[in-house]
């Protein structure tokens, strides 16, 4: 596009937008074909290949994820909101002959049938928010609705944390806590706490070493917040 349409396109002057189409030449993000039209180069796609989201997230978390395993012999996994679904990128298990597991690579619908979906919404600020509870209460949603998973979701954010028996598991206790970095939520992180004979730790000591791994990996991250407290 040349400096006129994209003025045009943007509702600016030429003036207006000159010297930041030439600031962007000069650093490499457009360049200025033969008939003054400027184009996109590849410097966004370079700098997105750098970090590249879900690489840095699992680069961050599997250490940490392996060590909770082995620290609360329970398993865990790493959870992702995408296009209205949730989604398990990753999972570790602990060295005990007995746990449950969720498929890496599984994925449900957004609903609040889920700890880690509701955790994930719980954590969201201004649009967004309002889009994950619309998909987390299945679509439109009623006054009353609302109420309920607004009051339900402001506990979990009030106490940075869910933690409850699973909806979909008898004998299984969800633990889970959101992972940041430095723009928000990006992840929920799950102990699937079986409740069995030779369990080595309580669900109490297995949510604070869950708390741990979730602070260190949002600090990877590059999160600089503050967590709440271990009542």
């Amino acid at each position: 596009m040349t400096l006129q349409e994209i003025a045009k396109r943007l509702d600016r002057t030429p003036t207006e937008l000159f010297r930041m189409l030439d600031v962007l030449v000069q650093r490499g993000y457009l360049a200025r074909e033969s008939d003054s039209s400027y184009v996109l180069t590849l410097r966004l796609f370079e700098l997105g290949q750098r970090h590249p989201l879900v690489d840095r997230l699992l680069d961050a978390a599997m250490p940490h994820m392996s060590e909770l395993a082995r620290q609360t012999g329970q398993s865990n996994h790493l959870c992702v909101h995408h296009d209205a679904r949730l989604v398990v990128l990753a999972r570790a298990e602990p060295p005990e002959p007995m746990s449950c597991l969720v498929r890496q690579g599984a994925h449900f619908p957004f609903l609040d049938d889920r700890a880690s979906a509701r955790v994930i919404t719980a954590f969201q600020n201004g649009a967004r928010a309002e889009q994950f509870q619309a998909e987390l209460a299945g679509g439109k949603i009623s006054a009353a609705r609302r109420h309920q998973l607004t009051k339900r979701l402001t506990a979990i954010r009030t106490r940075g944390y869910e933690q409850g028996p699973s909806d979909t598991l008898s004998g299984v206790v969800d633990i889970c806590f959101p992972i940041f970095d430095q723009f928000g939520v990006v992840a929920s992180l799950n102990v699937v706490y079986l409740k069995q004979r030779d369990a080595r730790v309580t669900p109490v000591a297995a949510r604070k070493l869950l708390q741990q791994t979730t602070t260190a990996i949002s600090r990877v991250l590059g999160w600089r917040g503050s967590t709440v407290d271990e009542k």
